[in-house]
């Protein structure tokens, strides 16, 4: 399914700013490339720009932040059609995923209890495997992010790394779908579209702020937004773009 696999590869691969030495993107909402390549700790696609300033002085690893795929195109006639066509995948969905996205489309969307459970799931299952603490972050909209992690040896991190791919097998299609319904019920293609869209239902930005201008302000580095407030957080977080704070939780896994 075209459509679906686009939004996997732009707007549901999450971006991460990681701002302590040491510490890595722990597992999130996964698009396939990511459920077959979990290598890469920061949660990208393969395809890693060089890291650019932010506004704190950080370093946010990008994928073409300001490009645009034009303005008010959409990833599926509705919902429904979204849905429909992550239950036709069965080589990327799993059965419980579909199990889920069963009651989703009879329902009109993901169940805060689906939601839910399913990162109870996760957490569970990473638990079970060793782990001291998974700590999830959870934003003014309803939506988790696991926190970042401390790293720790080649050895311990190739087998996060495993664990990670095992546990989330069941997140990622629940996850995109209930994030859009939060995030982007309009089911813009563009990340910048619908994150700013989502500013602007939130009443977060003035009407006059534009995707084109977000996308360039993370190009530059230079925001006229708070990025560090939660609701804002919670915008990007629903759209595939994670950035992790100082005064953020850490997990001492090991």
């Amino acid at each position: 399914m075209k459509t679906k696999n686009r939004w996997r590869l732009v707007s549901a691969v999450f971006i991460c700013t990681l701002l302590l030495s040491g510490t890595g993107c722990a597992g999130s909402e996964m698009n396939a490339a990511e459920k077959m390549d979990l290598s890469n700790h920061s949660q990208m696609d393969g395809s890693r720009s060089a890291p650019e300033k932010d506004d704190a002085g950080d370093t946010e690893d990008s994928n073409d932040i300001s490009a645009m795929s034009g303005e008010g195109s959409r990833l599926a006639g509705s919902l429904d059609e979204y849905i429909d066509a992550l239950i036709a995948d069965t080589e990327w969905t799993t059965e419980y995923e579909r199990e889920v996205l069963e009651r989703a489309k009879a329902n009109g969307g993901v169940s805060v209890t689906d939601y839910e459970q399913t990162w109870s799931r996760y957490k569970q299952c990473m638990l079970d495997k060793g782990y001291k603490e998974i700590i999830l972050i959870k934003y003014p909209n309803g939506l988790y992010h696991e926190a970042p992690y401390q790293e720790g040896t080649a050895r311990q991190m190739a087998k996060h790394d495993k664990d990670m791919q095992t546990c989330m097998a069941d997140v990622g299609a629940v996850a995109q779908v209930y994030q859009m319904q939060i995030g982007n019920p309009t089911l813009f293609s563009d990340k910048n579209e619908a994150i700013v869209d989502c500013f602007r239902r939130n009443n977060l930005v003035p009407l006059t702020y534009t995707a084109q201008q977000y996308a360039q302000e993370r190009a530059e580095g230079e925001y006229t937004i708070d990025r560090q407030d939660m609701e804002i957080r919670g915008c990007e977080v629903a759209n595939g773009l994670f950035a992790s704070y100082v005064d953020d939780p850490v997990e001492q896994l090991w």
